[in-house]
């Protein structure tokens, strides 16, 4: 993808609309030329229908389905350079289309997705979520009229969790099991197992190649809401990245091994899946260094996963620097402060500290905003798999300190300021693997992530590129002429686009991970349309709007803080 944030036919430092009224030349490139065959509507399984998929659309703003307002998802299309010219049936504006593109579908196919109606593994792990509390608002709003706060919330009250932030990164050691179970002899037969399955792996544990995530490890004061698969997806893509790192420094090509007792084998063997994919992906583009994944056999007692790396390594010069934690939090606390809070882009997010405000009649309480920081580079070896490890020892990290009390947790935002030149791949294969992330561990009605971009532009209509993505250009446009006022100056498709645009546009990559319990709440509280035209309307309206050349330069202006 060409960068959004330059105009590449008449060479401007940056999109300023008003000032090209230079002749455009059309560059398009053919669809048909090959062929998109992931769109939802024709290979999306209905397993995911089934288990109540969230849509993702409510507190930083979101897509999640098509409208017969859309093009067919079905037609054929390809990833494209960003088309300049006049659009079909549109008036054309003086920079053309800087902020819209055709978005490649990537789809991770899973082995072990199954229905969670059908599969007892599956039944059993929706169970002990249950009783824990972890899905237990989205249970009760399903279950009650909405605004009813009086069934069950009792587990949710404003008292202080003991669990600090972090329990789940650093070192992934595991999780506690149900409460009910005997802590005794959970632990003694824990032992046991471990004893017995390091006694097959005794050469690569002497080595160091062998690592266990266990529940027996983990600190005495845990809370009871952290979820062994959310630990498992922190500890195996914490594995893979640390064999990198490993790689790098002693260039060797053995195998290493992840022992996960308290997850399932479905789990584990859709964690192989995602690592694959990536692994296959890697390999067509020339990448450097890869690894690969597998169920190792010598094993029945509990899932070992077996890490295979070839290739050479090319590591990244030193004097590479990024942003510092507290650089990405004080500059994406500005964004948030300016955009979501003083514009109203998000009308349930009132401070940069905290959000879920106006919800509380839903059952959502208002909680903070967990700013947290990766230093993964999008360049060189590596940096997919350790931006995986970070966002999930920080997803495992939310759901363990609980959505309310003062350590509880509304959501996360992410920065990963090494991906700011890449919008393609942090769009494409990084989020795409995030959202089979919580699908292998059957997490739709837990969470939801959201793409954020300081590159970031809309999709086009042409292709789906999955549910953490702002609304198409169509939809937008649809909206926006369905509630705008008559006396509206109408605005141009390339001003829409902007409109959008700028609603995703971060000082840096970001991955936003929200409730599903705050995404159901938020879509009943307002219209979705109405909102999208408002915030389309205060941004670049010609009427009183921003506009691009000053929402250009506070995002520059963040960005230096």
């Amino acid at each position: 993808l060409i960068s959004p944030t330059r105009c590449f036919q008449h060479h401007h430092d940056r999109p300023v609309i008003s000032k090209c009224r230079q002749p455009t030349q059309i560059y398009v490139v053919d669809p048909t030329k090959t062929t998109d065959t992931d769109s939802p509507s024709s290979s999306s399984p209905p397993t995911q229908q089934k288990r109540r998929r969230r849509k993702a659309d409510s507190f930083f703003l979101t897509s999640s389905q098509s409208t017969n307002n859309e093009p067919s998802l079905e037609q054929p299309a390809a990833i494209t350079t960003f088309i300049t010219g006049k659009p079909p049936e549109a008036k054309q504006s003086e920079c053309p289309f800087e902020f819209a593109t055709t978005f490649k579908r990537y789809r991770v196919n899973l082995s072990n997705d199954k229905n969670a109606n059908n599969d007892p593994e599956s039944e059993k792990r929706r169970s002990r979520r249950v009783q824990r509390g972890v899905i237990n608002k989205l249970v009760n709003n399903l279950g009650t009229k909405r605004g009813d706060t009086s069934v069950n919330n009792s587990k949710e009250s404003g008292d202080e969790r003991k669990n600090p932030w972090g329990v789940v990164s650093g070192i992934v050691q595991g999780v506690f099991q149900s409460d009910n179970t005997d802590t005794t002899n959970r632990d003694s037969s824990n032992n046991k197992v471990r004893k017995s399955t390091e006694a097959m792996y005794a050469s690569e544990v002497k080595e160091g190649l062998f690592r266990w995530v266990s529940s027996a490890e983990i600190m005495t004061e845990s809370s009871p809401l952290v979820d062994e698969d959310f630990v498992a997806a922190a500890a195996f893509w914490r594995m893979a990245s640390d064999i990198i790192v490993q790689q790098q420094q002693q260039q060797n090509e053995k195998m290493s091994y992840l022992a996960l007792p308290e997850t399932t084998v479905a789990v584990a063997s859709n964690l192989c899946d995602i690592l694959n994919w990536y692994a296959d992906l890697d390999t067509k583009e020339d990448a450097s260094m890869h690894i690969v994944a597998q169920l190792d056999s010598r094993s029945s007692d509990v899932p070992v996963i077996q890490f295979t790396v070839s290739g050479n390594s090319q590591q990244q010069p030193n004097n590479y620097s990024l942003p510092s934690a507290a650089d990405t939090e004080r500059q994406t606390k500005a964004w948030v402060t300016r955009l979501l809070v003083e514009l109203g882009v998000c009308p349930f997010t009132k401070s940069s500290q905290k959000s879920g405000q106006g919800l509380g009649d839903q059952g959502v309480p208002v909680a903070n905003i967990m700013y947290r920081h990766s230093d993964a580079l999008s360049r060189g070896d590596g940096g997919v798999y350790l931006i995986m490890a970070d966002a999930w020892e920080a997803i495992s990290d939310m759901v363990a300190a609980g959505p309310s009390g003062k350590r509880g947790v509304s959501s996360i935002l992410l920065s990963a300021p090494g991906f700011d030149e890449d919008f393609a791949l942090w769009a494409g294969p990084v989020f795409a693997m995030l959202e089979a992330g919580v699908s292998a561990i059957q997490a739709e009605e837990m969470i939801g992530v959201v793409c954020f971009h300081p590159r970031y532009v809309v999709p086009d209509g042409k292709s789906w590129p999955g549910f953490g993505h702002m609304h198409s250009l169509p939809r937008l446009k649809n909206w926006y002429s369905q509630y705008s006022s008559i006396s509206t100056i109408p605005l141009e498709d390339d001003e829409i686009a902007a409109g959008g645009a700028f609603q995703r546009r971060t000082p840096h990559a970001v991955i936003n991970v929200l409730r599903a319990e705050q995404l159901e709440a938020a879509e009943g509280r307002r219209s979705t349309g109405e909102l999208y035209e408002r915030n389309i309307r205060v941004l670049m309206g010609k009427e009183g709007g921003i506009g691009v050349e000053k929402l250009t330069d506070d995002l520059r202006l963040e960005q230096e803080i």
